[in-house]
């Protein structure tokens, strides 16, 4: 009678515990790419809400500009009135 080897009984059991680990080492990598994509749209989302709020200020901007022009357009032409 040949005496069982131990070494046999490892090794399915180490073929086992190395594909887990391979199976949580993939795991981890599918969490760490879904919260990278997550941190992108993130700065996606903030990046565009600059840009709405920048749009805002800038168009804020252009009416006071207009407003301004408008005044001094409004002032020439009384300056004109005066004149004649």
């Amino acid at each position: 009678m040949i005496p069982e080897d131990p070494n046999n009984e490892l090794q399915p059991n180490l073929s086992d515990t190395i594909g887990f680990i391979g199976s949580v080492i993939v795991t981890f990598g599918y969490i760490i790419g879904t919260l990278g994509e997550g941190i992108a749209l993130s700065e996606a989302a903030r990046a565009e809400q600059k840009d709405k709020q920048a749009g805002l200020e800038q168009q804020q901007q252009m009416k006071q500009i207009q407003s301004k022009l408008d005044y001094l357009v409004h002032e020439m032409e009384t300056l004109k009135k005066k004149k004649r």
